[in-house]
């Protein structure tokens, strides 16, 4: 099932290149967490959060260096941005809420409905998040001309082996 996940995440990666951003983007390793080890959230600059309810408890991370997000925010905007708050932080949210969205139609055929939640941003080093210890992860690198980011599906389930 790690696998298919995965591959969810690189589908709805791949969509949002081609269909808003115009460019390669290309899947590096993929890394799930053991079952032992308690689930942490992204340590990274910037990362836009999706939580998902419904048929499936968890949700979406997009993180990246604050460079990347930048970045990937303007490609997607067309604008050039000197914070990421404001506009800029809506449009990094945006593009997780596209990859999602993308996960959200995947994984309801599976699982039924899932709601998703309007997009948060975190960005800077000087904070903490907090999620439920035993929340399954995997975790999709990805490259692209602008940066590297990854793509992080959390969810509890069951009977759930990485």
């Amino acid at each position: 099932m790690k696998d298919e996940f995965a591959l969810m995440i690189r589908n709805s990666v791949r969509d949002l290149f081609e269909a808003f951003l115009g460019m390669e983007v290309i899947p590096g390793p993929t890394v799930s967490k053991k079952d032992a080890d308690p689930y942490r959230p992204p340590d990274t600059e910037v990362t836009a959060i999706i939580n998902f309810s419904g048929g499936l408890q968890g949700g979406v991370h997009l993180a990246s260096p604050k460079h990347t997000a930048m970045e990937l925010t303007s490609a997607f905007s067309g604008e050039q941005y000197k914070e990421l708050f404001g506009e800029a932080g809506d449009g990094f949210g945006e593009l997780n809420n596209i990859i999602a969205g993308g996960l959200q139609t995947q994984l309801s055929k599976r699982f039924g409905e899932i709601n998703l939640t309007p997009p948060t941003l975190i960005a800077g080093t000087d904070y903490k998040m907090q999620y439920k210890t035993n929340f399954n992860s995997i975790k999709q690198y990805f490259k692209c001309g602008i940066g590297p980011f990854y793509v992080e599906f959390f969810f509890y389930m069951d009977g759930f082996k990485p």
